[in-house]
């Protein structure tokens, strides 16, 4: 047997500090595999404390996977399984700089991740998380997504709020409720990179809508309504993807107006909203909730891994959508909601996501320092920048180069939905790179290159 005294951080429940004191000697080297541990009564009577308490305290590094109890022999420290460490990401694997990706820095630390999985694993329920989550969510879920959305100003009832697998999956199961294939849909003419494809999949037909700098044109939507006969519009209003601009409410109201006359349903990706911590004007979801799918996310403000998107439904919609929830199989795992869930009941995620507008806005200065003398959008508290390039550059010859150095960009062509329309512009993320010094020499790399020519495609010959 073991003569092992704990060292016990006495603010915590004293269950949990003997488990985590077995947890921290055991990754010190103090405890080693097959250690066998002080029977219960013995290490109760040592720490003055009840042998409930101790009892307590091996059943919960046994859950942990530190312990393993025989019948007759006690409690002995368990042999960890070998395994191999959670890999890193290719770009660390590759040394590339990543640009490319519109996603939340690493702010999240490992203690917030514990804080979390431990109350995970503390939750007598936590095997129902194995489990499929009903079409719409678990109601914990729901109500928790209602709560997040109150921080964009939407009051809504549980009984209206989705639970996906990210915005995307959720956008994509919105399109597929509501719209019928052949039908059309109108969108702002510069747009989120992977929407020409969205729509593609969901075989409808793409209307591009013309921009001015304060977003899409009233004018030019009451139009493309009027001889498309397209009855559906999706927009991102705040910080819109790829020009970084928030939509005045003055432009929102004008489209409500369009909306309404032409009975047309909105389709509003807000994914960036909670990115910018100042005062917006309200949502597209509570300027018309009679014809607005409202699409969100935790990814974009706290961790792209954190696969929660939220959707909040018009009225008397929440039937289809359920159903096309459960055909398209875009319900959320209920393990990331769990995460996210303890977040926000613990206002943990305020932290995270203070600093993480903190870290975005470091980066964002940094970026318009290195680039000072260019043109270019990125708007207060934009996760990204629309950089315009000189001549003769162009955006795809130019992501090319970018690419041959060793750091990614998204070129504008990306984000047209006029087929073949050409771009000088490239979309430059700061959210990517592991540390601000890693984006800033990608800020500087994209800089050299931009004031060098570009080589002359040839083949050499003999």
């Amino acid at each position: 047997m073991t003569i092992w005294t704990p060292v016990l951080d006495r603010s915590k429940p004293l269950y949990l500090a003997i488990a985590d004191a077995i947890a921290r000697d055991v990754e010190g080297g103090t405890l080693s595999q097959g250690a066998r541990l002080p029977p219960q009564r013995e290490l109760a009577w040592k720490l003055g404390v009840t042998l409930g308490t101790v009892t307590r305290a091996y059943k919960e590094a046994e859950e942990r996977g530190l312990l393993a109890g025989e019948v007759g022999r006690g409690s002995y420290i368990r042999r960890p399984r070998e395994r191999a460490p959670i890999p890193p990401t290719q770009t660390e694997q590759d040394g590339i700089i990543d640009l490319s990706h519109a996603i939340a820095p690493p702010v999240v630390t490992a203690e917030e991740f514990d804080a979390a999985m431990l109350a995970v694993m503390r939750d007598p329920n936590k095997l129902n998380l194995l489990d499929y989550a009903p079409p719409e969510g678990f109601p914990q879920h729901r109500a928790m997504a209602a709560d997040w959305l109150k921080r964009s100003g939407i009051e809504v009832s549980d009984q209206h709020v989705f639970i996906s697998a990210g915005a995307h999956l959720g956008l994509v199961t919105v399109l597929q409720a509501i719209a019928a294939p052949g039908e059309s849909i109108m969108a702002e003419e510069v747009n989120y990179a992977l929407l020409p494809r969205t729509f593609e999949n969901a075989m409808l037909n793409t209307v591009p809508i013309a921009m001015d700098d304060d977003g899409l044109i009233p004018e030019a939507l009451d139009k493309a309504a009027r001889e498309t006969k397209a009855r559906f519009l999706y927009l991102v209003p705040s910080l819109q993807n790829p020009t970084t601009n928030t939509m005045s409410r003055r432009r929102r109201d004008a489209i409500v107006s369009v909306a309404r006359a032409r009975d047309i349903t909105i389709i509003e990706d807000d994914i960036f909203r909670l990115v910018d911590e100042r005062m917006q004007p309200p949502t597209f979801y509570a300027l018309a909730p009679e014809r607005t799918y409202h699409v969100t996310s935790l990814s974009k403000a706290l961790a792209p891994g954190l696969r929660v998107g939220i959707i909040a439904t018009p009225p008397g919609q929440e039937r289809i959508l359920r159903t096309f929830m459960r055909s398209m199989a875009s319900r959320n795992v209920g393990l990331s909601g769990e995460l996210a869930r303890f977040w926000i009941e613990s206002d943990m995620v305020s932290a995270i996501l203070t600093r993480a507008r903190n870290e975005l806005a470091a980066r964002r200065a940094t970026f318009i320092e290195v680039f000072k003398d260019s043109n270019f959008r990125c708007e207060v508290a934009a996760p990204f920048a629309w950089l315009e390039l000189p001549q003769p550059w162009t955006s795809g010859r130019f992501a090319g180069a970018m690419a041959a150095r060793q750091v990614r960009v998204t070129p504008g062509t990306s984000f047209h939905l006029v087929p073949g329309r050409q771009s000088r512009h490239i979309r430059v993320c700061f959210g990517g790179p592991k540390a601000s010094h890693q984006a800033r020499r990608g800020f500087e790399i994209i800089r050299e290159l931009m004031n060098s020519e570009p080589e002359e495609d040839f083949t050499p010959v003999a």
